[in-house]
């Protein structure tokens, strides 16, 4: 199951970016063009509106018959209805990216003469939508530490623990709020990626482009190893390999649900989030066995405790592994950890996380002093409530981690840089204010390095590997010798920018300086 589930999850990269464009972006065409194309760098998604198109008048010109052209899940095409007229157009476009998150945006292009562009539509996603998405996320990770922790726990630390009532009852628990978050899960997924409300939870089509992605997958896999474990372990004894098999897919379903699935090795980061997920589902719920039965029902409690906290040692090692991993892997820069949302999120998560290791030296402590008088219980019930209770904490932060761009995609660093251009200084600085948005100023400094006004001052973007510009930017005066502009790019990737001093009617130099726009 695991290999299978591995192999689902084709070549992608970490975001899916958009690359190019037919028509391309502020072209102005002689006659209406037959259809749309955008062209991304992995495989994307596609929902019922994920590509569409506005006349000059604000309606919608597209056929609506949005598809990959010619079979490649990189390409999407719609087609164009007949008789369009002139002025500018609106594409629009909403595609599901191989991490699973949803990413768009818009561009224009013109038809005999440019005029006043439509307004783009708001695609953004629904607050309640992301809100219960969240919620099912966290119930489903709660019930497999029940299950996974609890069936683990029982398999190699307490044989005769699957006797109790009580501990069949966990495992019972833990398997049906994973059921529940998971379906939960996939039904607010399409409504998720469409930014629709509650209401579109109804929809046959959303459901159905969910359940036929690496998403849609590995939920129906989550499912149906949820029913097999559940039928062994209704066996008297719980096997070990089974049991950790069976754990093992469980984490691997969950890998392929987030960022696992999508960048350049992505079968290790498969196999990394499945290690991750299991060890912080088998060191929750074995704290939870701990409190609900061990203590309170088992005779040999101290030996059983023991056996945990060396199994837990051996897991949190793995764990912190596998996090500087995932770190590594969706951070990128170490300014990204504090300019992102995912970066802030990650860093709540590592505080937490070192305060629950703090609380397990309260019950490694409490092991210890077991092994030479027989001690209160009261100590080790405290650390491991504390434990318990942070790593819930965690578990919400994880799922709020799962839904959030990584930091590696999502931070947009600024850019700073002087350009010498015929005797001036043009120092230039670029700040991101959104997806292929930068404000964009420039100081001009004379050799004397006051502020110097030349006659004139242009500058341009174009991105050379896709044959895209020059585009201008306008300028406006902010100050003797300061201008400002927002650079506004269709397609992210390495433009360039040219900066243009003109210092009489016939003098003028130019350079250009890198631009990478996200």
């Amino acid at each position: 199951m695991m290999v299978i589930l591995v192999a689902v999850a084709g070549p992608a990269s970490a975001h899916a970016v958009l690359e190019g464009s037919t028509p391309q972006p502020d072209v102005v065409l002689a006659s209406t063009p037959r259809s749309v194309s955008l062209t991304f760098d992995e495989s994307v998604t596609l929902l019922p509106t994920s590509l569409r198109v506005y006349g000059p008048n604000g309606d919608r010109v597209d056929a609506g018959d949005v598809g990959h052209a010619g079979g490649k899940g990189q390409d999407v095409t719609v087609h164009l209805r007949a008789g369009g007229t002139q002025g500018t157009y609106l594409v629009s476009w909403r595609v599901i990216s191989a991490d699973s998150h949803p990413v768009s945006g818009a561009y224009t292009f013109s038809v005999g003469r440019t005029s006043t562009a439509p307004t783009a539509p708001t695609d953004t996603t629904n607050k309640t939508v992301g809100a219960a998405l969240g919620a099912a996320r966290f119930v489903g990770y709660l019930g497999s530490a029940l299950l996974v922790g609890t069936m683990l726990f029982v398999a190699w630390c307490w044989s005769d623990g699957w006797s109790l009532r009580r501990v069949r009852r966990l495992a019972a628990g833990g398997a049906a709020l994973l059921l529940v978050g998971t379906v939960a899960d996939v039904l607010l997924k399409g409504p998720y990626d469409a930014a629709l409300g509650l209401g579109g939870l109804g929809q046959g089509r959303l459901l159905r482009e969910v359940l036929g992605t690496t998403y849609g997958h590995a939920a129906i896999a989550r499912l149906v190893l949820v029913v097999v474990i559940l039928a062994v372990l209704r066996l008297r004894h719980v096997p070990r390999l089974p049991s950790t098999v069976g754990a093992l897919a469980l984490g691997v379903s969950f890998a392929l649900s987030g960022h696992a699935a999508a960048g350049s090795g992505r079968i290790l980061a498969t196999i990394n989030d499945t290690l991750h997920v299991v060890c912080a589902s088998t060191w929750l719920g074995g704290l939870i066995v701990i409190l609900a039965v061990v203590l309170p029902l088992a005779a040999d409690s101290a030996i059983i405790v023991g056996r945990f906290s060396a199994l837990a040692a051996g897991l949190v090692l793995v764990m912190v592994v596998s996090g500087i991993y995932q770190a590594l892997r969706q951070v990128g820069a170490w300014a990204a950890l504090t300019g992102t949302a995912y970066g802030r999120e990650l860093l709540a998560k590592i505080g937490i996380v070192l305060v629950v290791l703090l609380a397990a030296s309260g019950s490694r402590a409490w092991v210890r002093r077991q092994r030479q008088q027989v001690t209160s219980t009261t100590v080790l019930r405290r650390a491991v409530l504390a434990e318990a209770v942070g790593l819930v904490v965690v578990l919400g932060v994880s799922s709020a981690l799962v839904a959030t761009e990584p930091a590696k995609t999502a931070y947009h660093p600024s850019i700073a840089a002087n350009l010498v251009i015929d005797g001036d200084t043009v120092q230039v600085s670029a700040v991101p204010i959104s997806d292929r948005q930068m404000e964009l100023h420039l100081y001009v400094f004379g050799s004397d390095q006051q502020p110097t006004d030349p006659k004139e001052i242009d500058a341009a973007v174009s991105l050379p590997a896709k044959s895209i510009g020059p585009l201008p930017v306008s300028l406006n005066v902010a100050g003797p010798g300061h201008r400002q502009g927002t650079v506004d790019v269709p397609v992210a990737g390495a433009w360039r920018l040219s900066i243009t001093v003109r210092t009489s009617a016939v003098d003028e130099a130019t350079k250009t300086m890198s631009l990478p726009i996200r």
